[in-house]
């Protein structure tokens, strides 16, 4: 399957998911630097069943291509598999306490290591960040993403290691911001986006080098020597390309490859068959949740939809359908996120209080056992895009645990274009079931302000498909775009959470795992769902 990443996702997961092995479970070093008994060289191959037309991260939002740009390129920042914010290029994090943000949010100041160097050894300097930015502008209709740095007023620099970046408003994802550089020495092959100069064979200041690119074969890797962490432990790291993934699983079981990401739910029976292999589940950063349409007369009573989310068991449908390669959501921000509210629970499954609750409000069981009141059948369409079959199996699930309280919830598949173009933004559904994706740093004003409705108002731009209005909630998000002091913005999230909790206008249902298999002789691998399981990649050995 061709996974694209969220727009936050690839420029910013700990590793809450469980550690498996084939036969017998291995856990993952935890080690912050690489094990000195691990000895220099050998190689490995990677299995990779997309080949893009692109290897140049600010032009693809292709995770393949996000997990190669790992490989090739350093950013200012990145973040470890703890979610945890840590220096690349840049020689520390900028703070209020370092100097490094100014009193007023606005000016961020990064101070980059001396001695850095790109692949062909010329230096690497502050002039690089600047017209990293200057690319992202001036290509804005080309690159993957732009969202933040059309917030940028300038990027100056006042020396060669010394890069000053002044914002227009506080933006609290400025962290995300710059997560690789480009080259400015190779400007004129970066000109044109749509040649395939720069883009086919690219040059960062990465672990690894592209040595060869053979169309529909493979790429091939080689260590850096002047990275500025070290020289990789490995030699060489190979990307073999094969359309098809059960072909890609078939050489992970020969030994043709050492490790396949981006593994399907459906996939696990056959990957844990492998001997010599460790599978990792991960907590991944998309979120699955339902959503009312509240405007509906069926859901405009609280009691209704806090009854059906009493029933729903989480749980369960986790492990009927996705074979546990899920974990529970409560809310829309993720786990690793300082604004996470680690006590935010709905509880376990309430069939006779959801019962209650239903009674109360004037529904009654009909002949058939569903739900009615007044005449009317507690009967709807819950509307699923048709690309997912995990999804669909859900969908299933869900309407099985519903109609248990009875209520008939019929899944109505559609195409997914025809879902995310027509059916969201002009809200034609009763209630939906699809996903989104998070990061470390919340950002759900378009999903939850009044004003982010989508309505001809806006040009249907908002993302509060449900239609939640709450006058707490606007409050809060507007204040919270005023604000970057984070103890201020912690309280608000989670008196958000709580709302989102108490109110449900969406009911949030289980974070997608992320998969990926590794033969036991790869030391240090430890994915990561924020930057990438190639995060690390110059400390991974053999053994």
């Amino acid at each position: 399957m061709l996974k694209r990443v969220s727009k936050l996702a690839l420029i910013g997961i700990m590793t809450l998911g469980l550690v498996f092995g084939a036969g017998c479970g291995k856990k993952a070093d935890r080690a912050e630097t690489r094990p000195a008994a691990l000895a220099t060289g050998g190689k490995i191959n990677i299995g990779s069943a997309i080949e893009p037309e692109t290897w140049n991260p600010f032009l693809s939002d292709v995770s393949v291509v996000q997990d190669i740009g790992r490989l090739l390129f350093g950013g200012l920042l990145l973040q470890n598999d703890k979610g945890e914010w840590q220096p690349d290029l840049a020689a520390e994090i900028p703070t209020a306490e370092n100097g490094g943000i100014s009193p007023d949010g606005l000016t961020v100041t990064y101070r980059l290591k001396p001695g850095l160097k790109w692949q062909d050894g010329q230096n690497l300097t502050a002039a690089d960040v600047k017209f990293t930015y200057e690319f992202v502008l001036k290509n804005r209709n080309q690159v993957a993403w732009r969202e933040g740095y059309e917030k940028i007023l300038s990027v100056t620099t006042p020396d060669s290691l010394t890069a000053v970046v002044r914002f227009g408003e506080p933006y609290p994802f400025r962290l995300y911001l710059f997560p690789y550089l480009l080259p400015a020495h190779r400007s004129a092959e970066l000109a044109d986006p749509r040649q395939q100069n720069f883009n086919r064979l690219p040059m960062g200041s990465g672990p690894f080098q592209l040595k060869a690119w053979r169309r529909g074969d493979a790429l091939a890797f080689e260590a850096n020597p002047q990275y500025h962490r070290g020289r990789p432990l490995l030699d060489s790291i190979t990307y073999r390309i094969v359309t098809e993934r059960q072909i890609v699983l078939s050489q992970l079981k020969i030994g043709e490859v050492d490790m396949v990401n981006q593994i399907g739910f459906d996939q696990l029976d056959t990957i844990r068959a492998v001997t010599g292999v460790n599978t990792f589940i991960t907590r991944g950063v998309v979120w699955e949740h339902l959503d009312f349409n509240i405007d509906n007369p069926l859901f405009i009573d609280l009691r209704v939809r806090r009854a059906m989310a009493m029933v729903i068991d989480r749980g369960a449908l986790i492990e009927k359908t996705l074979k546990n390669a899920a974990f529970p959501a409560y809310s829309d921000i993720h786990p690793l996120s300082w604004a996470y509210n680690p006590n935010l629970s709905p509880g376990g499954r309430n069939l006779a209080l959801a019962r209650e609750l239903m009674s109360a409000a004037g529904w009654k069981p009909g002949s058939d056992g569903v739900l009615v009141r007044e005449g009317r059948r507690l009967a709807f369409a819950l509307t699923v895009p048709s690309n997912e079959r995990a999804r669909q199996l859900a969908a299933t699930e869900l309407s099985r645990q519903l109609r248990e309280l009875g209520v008939d919830m019929k899944v109505q598949l559609v195409d997914s274009k025809q879902f995310f173009d027509q059916i969201l933004p002009n809200r034609r559904f009763e209630a939906v079931l699809f996903a989104w994706s998070t990061s470390t740093e919340p950002e759900n004003n378009d999903y939850w302000h009044s004003r982010r409705i989508p309505s001809p108002a806006n040009r249907l731009t908002g993302k509060n498909y449900a239609g939640w209005k709450s006058m707490e909630v606007d409050s809060l998000l507007d204040s919270l775009r005023q604000s970057l002091d984070q103890t201020s913005r912690g309280e608000k999230y989670r008196r958000i959470e709580e709302l989102l909790l108490l109110e449900v206008p969406v009911i949030p249902l289980y974070y997608r795992a992320d998969i990926a298999a590794v033969k036991r002789n790869i030391e240090n691998f430890r994915p990561n769902p924020f930057a990438g399981n190639m995060w690390n990649v110059w400390e991974w050995g053999l053994r």
